[in-house]
């Protein structure tokens, strides 16, 4: 039996031998399309050109159970030839080497809430207090109002430790033609507010924001209160001086607490360690030396294997991936478009290598942005 298998292993050398040098005749030719497709201003990737090939090679087969397994050896040649493509072409679209481009100054920041909202607050530590500030009721009304050119960037929460990613924010910024150009994070501390005086006994209803009731939901689920979703936190404090009713309360800041003459009832009602992330959003994308921090979206394919290739792009090039996430694709059930949060700068050679790769292996492809991420260590130097 040993003396068999070694025969059987001599044929298989032979066969990879036989199949290094087609495949090196086979790179010989790729050569000479991509020397025609840069000649010619061609794109790399033609999807119906290698759905031919590779219904080509199948109709060479002799036994059709192996079709599966070819399938699969092929869609991988072909993606292995692309990238000796663009290693040849070295064609890195609208991603430009020597210009470095940065905003100049802002002179309207467009966030949500009103006076003392932790957007506001946000908006203040990233870009200081010598900007025009206006307020907006909805995500949706801020970034039109970007699109407009009625303000010049957007501060807008993007992600909390304690309930995850908003997904209304994700989904504005990869559908409407807008870019991440910052990031800011601030710890989140949600206060029980009511007018002065007022007991917890008295209380009947607790206005916030989705993400304050949240955030503060194993507190409030102690009390049988009327939770209702409002604007934001600080309109919600707002809303109790103004309709000055001590059987409503507020899930806000200790600065809105401050600001509409309210009574902190319960301190940090929050999750511990609450953090939120908020990006900073123009319309144009900017890239230069310090930016540090790339989000991408990405349309994958929906078959197995997809979200694999894209993984290993990453690994061979040795860039450190941040985060991962997925949104539903509307109109197309069960498939989803995912998102992409890794180190790099658009300007380095290894990371275009990588966005051309990209927009090569997936159906859609977008840079949401890239950026300075936000340095200050949350755990040591309590932010």
């Amino acid at each position: 039996m040993g003396h068999e298998l070694n025969d059987i292993r001599i044929k298989i050398n032979d066969i990879d031998k036989k199949m290094v040098e087609l495949f090196e005749e086979r790179l010989t030719i790729v050569s000479e399309v991509a020397a025609y497709k840069k000649q010619n201003n061609l794109k790399i990737f033609d999807k119906e050109r290698e759905k031919e090939v590779i219904k080509r090679a199948s109709s060479y087969l002799k036994n059709n159970e192996h079709e599966k397994y070819l399938n699969v050896f092929m869609d991988e040649l072909m993606t292995l030839c692309r990238q000796y493509q663009i290693d040849i072409i070295k064609d890195y679209g609208t991603v430009q080497d020597e210009k470095e481009t940065f905003p100049e100054g802002y002179s309207v920041i467009g966030y949500l809430g009103v006076t003392g909202s932790y957007s506001e607050e946000a908006a203040s530590m990233y870009f200081g207090e010598s900007f025009t500030k206006r307020a907006f009721g909805h995500f949706d009304e801020i970034v039109n109002a970007l699109l407009k050119c009625e303000i010049d960037v957007a501060v807008l929460p993007v992600e909390n430790s304690s309930t995850g990613t908003i997904s209304r924010v994700i989904d504005l910024i990869s559908s409407n033609n807008v870019y991440i150009t910052g990031e800011h994070i601030s710890p989140i501390c949600h206060n029980l507010l009511t007018l002065p005086g007022t007991k917890l006994t008295d209380i009947k209803k607790v206005y916030s924001h989705h993400q304050g009731l949240e955030q503060s939901r194993n507190f409030l689920k102690q009390y049988p209160w009327e939770l209702i979703e409002y604007k934001s936190t600080a309109d919600s404090a707002k809303l109790v001086h103004d309709l000055q009713d001590k059987s409503i309360a507020a899930v806000a800041s200790h600065h809105c607490a401050e600001i509409y003459g309210l009574e902190i009832v319960v301190p940090n009602i929050n999750y511990e360690n609450n953090y939120t992330r908020f990006i900073m959003v123009g319309r144009e994308l900017t890239i230069n030396k310090s930016c540090n921090k790339i989000s991408v979206a990405m349309d994958i394919a929906h078959k197995p294997g997809a979200l694999f290739k894209i993984l290993r792009l990453f690994k061979d090039r040795n860039i450190n991936l941040l985060k991962i996430e997925s949104r539903p694709i509307l109109g197309k059930p069960w498939e989803y478009l995912f998102f992409f949060d890794f180190e790099g700068n658009l300007l380095d050679d290894r990371i275009k290598d990588l966005i051309e790769c990209l927009k090569d292996a997936v159906n859609d492809f977008r840079i949401l942005g890239n950026y300075r991420a936000y340095e200050k260590n949350i755990k040591n130097n309590g932010i």
